[in-house]
């Protein structure tokens, strides 16, 4: 099965303090076939290196938990200039705004992956954008 992951997945299965992060963990962990959209390399590593959670890596050991977790492991999927113009355009239908652009470009990613399941903490968000995958969405 091809799973999906959104960012808020990967940072709660990385930081302990995060809620639900054992049943993160254990997805990230179990997953054999998982599916990353490539900006969420960078969201991670803002995340991690920020300072907004309970931890604040420094910026080498951040590159080195998403290449061990991320990068090593899962299909990393990118979306064309095309096809992010194409969701951009997209928006006004769904009323997206602000920091939803990025939910709604985790699934156009996942689309075109063609993921079997999209696995989020924002479980309302991507069912306000995406209410076709309704039955692909789930939280670990």
């Amino acid at each position: 099965m091809k799973q999906f992951f959104d960012t808020s997945v990967l940072i709660s299965a990385f930081v302990e303090d995060e809620r639900c992060h054992e049943e993160c963990a254990n997805a990230v962990a179990a997953c054999d076939n998982g599916l990353v959209y490539a900006h969420a390399l960078a969201e991670c590593f803002s995340i991690l290196t920020s300072g907004r959670l309970s931890v604040q890596l420094p910026p080498l050991d951040a590159a080195k938990l998403i290449d061990a977790n991320i990068f090593s492991r899962m299909k990393i999927i990118n979306l064309t200039a095309k096809e992010h113009m194409n969701v951009l355009s997209g928006c006004h239908r769904l009323g997206v705004r602000g920091g939803g652009i990025y939910d709604c470009l985790h699934i156009a990613a996942a689309r075109k992956a063609k993921a079997d399941e999209l696995l989020t903490l924002n479980i309302r968000h991507f069912l306000t954008f995406a209410p076709d995958l309704a039955s692909k969405i789930s939280s670990p």
